[in-house]
């Protein structure tokens, strides 16, 4: 999104006539070429205390080895421990490009985290979170997706246990797909994007940790004041969330198109797509649930959010299905046989589409149904 926002006491232009007491610091991506914004701290943000080696660090990425070529899927995560953002990161999916995470969080997280590695997606499946920024408080509900650019420094406070799906691009930002001869209001408005609520008068800490993330390792930054002490900021490059309530499924009454037609992000490496509630074909005879297909140049991730999945058997809330390219995969046979009496869908879903093959993590491995693929033999 190019969506300019002013938040707060800003500059009269960048680099011109500063709110008395601030510092300007410029954000951007493709170097001085993408989007930008400008902050207005009242402290030095290169004003930090201490630099190290931080004592956490990542180590989650063992590869599952695979005997076969197969549709796989994955239960939902569940073990009670829940934990903060940092403890809670379970991966499942990686490549060159991007990385596939889910967070079970109960607990507040204290230590600001900056991916310098990738842009984020963040999709809310369970709770009503808020994302802290030197940007604003941003008000997460379940259903919402959240953006966060690359270089953004944020912390998740939680209320109540939730449960968070996250995408890393480590090639591009995420965009909204060019909607063509659609019109550019097609799927999704701007109205729809909300921003950070941004105030100069918030309760400020007296000290932060921003913990920084670098080709997969961590370093903390300890600065002797909050990091959101701002007077202001402006620009086209911060935190948003998007409902998916607020997501127009684009559909044909007569014939049943592509879930590209859906896509929400786009990146030069793969596509992020939401599967949402609609009437189904209306023609006696039409195709109603997703035709047979090969997408032989992608792999596909579908998180499976809330409705009724009515081209899988025995779908649960939370679950995932990988279906990797080379193998050819679409509706089982029970909703083959059903789709005749069908009205509507009711799926709520992300799918993922990678151009590049996807690793499976040894903890997804733990978490997949076995006989998966078996649910397509005939009975």
């Amino acid at each position: 999104m190019n969506l300019y926002k002013k938040m707060g006491r800003v500059a009269e232009r960048p680099h011109l006539n500063l709110p008395e007491g601030t510092f300007e610091e410029e954000l951007g991506l493709d170097g001085f070429y993408g989007p930008v914004s400008h902050l207005y701290y009242k402290n030095l943000p290169t004003g930090w205390s201490n630099i190290q080696r931080s004592s956490f660090q990542w180590n989650d990425r063992k590869e599952a080895k695979e005997e076969f070529l197969r549709p796989q899927c994955y239960k939902k995560f569940e073990n009670g421990k829940g934990g903060d953002f940092f403890s809670s990161a379970k991966i499942l999916f990686w490549n060159e490009d991007t990385a596939v995470y889910i967070h079970q969080m109960d607990k507040d997280t204290e230590v600001y985290f900056r991916n310098a590695d990738a842009s984020e997606l963040y999709f809310c499946h369970q709770g009503n979170p808020i994302l802290e920024s030197p940007f604003g408080r941003l008000q997460v509900e379940t259903s919402d997706y959240v953006i966060v650019p690359k270089g953004v420094s944020y912390r998740w406070k939680v209320k109540e246990p939730t449960y968070l799906l996250r995408i890393e691009s480590y090639s591009d930002y995420f965009k909204k797909p060019e909607t063509g001869i659609l019109g550019q209001q097609a799927l999704y408005h701007e109205e729809a994007i909300q921003a950070p609520l941004f105030s100069e008068d918030i309760g400020l800490e007296k000290s932060c940790v921003v913990r920084i993330q670098k080709e997969g390792s961590l370093t903390d930054l300890e600065y002797p004041f909050d990091l959101r002490a701002l007077s202001g900021w402006c620009g086209t490059l911060y935190p948003y969330a998007l409902s998916m309530r607020d997501i127009a499924p684009a559909m044909s009454p007569i014939a049943h198109l592509p879930p590209s037609i859906n896509s929400t992000f786009v990146t030069q490496s793969f596509v992020v797509c939401s599967f949402l509630p609609r009437p189904l074909e209306e023609p006696p005879g039409a195709l109603r649930v997703p035709f047979f297909h090969s997408n032989i140049d992608y792999d596909e991730v579908i998180f499976y959010h809330t409705g009724d999945f009515f081209s899988r058997d025995n779908m649960g809330l939370g679950y995932l299905t990988l279906h990797p390219r080379g193998i050819n995969h679409g509706p089982q046979p029970r909703a083959l046989k059903k789709q005749a009496d069908m009205k509507r869908t009711e799926e709520v879903a992300v799918m993922l589409d990678t151009k590049k093959p996807l690793k499976v993590s040894q903890f997804a491995k733990d978490l997949e149904i076995a006989d998966y693929w078996k649910s397509w033999m005939p009975k």
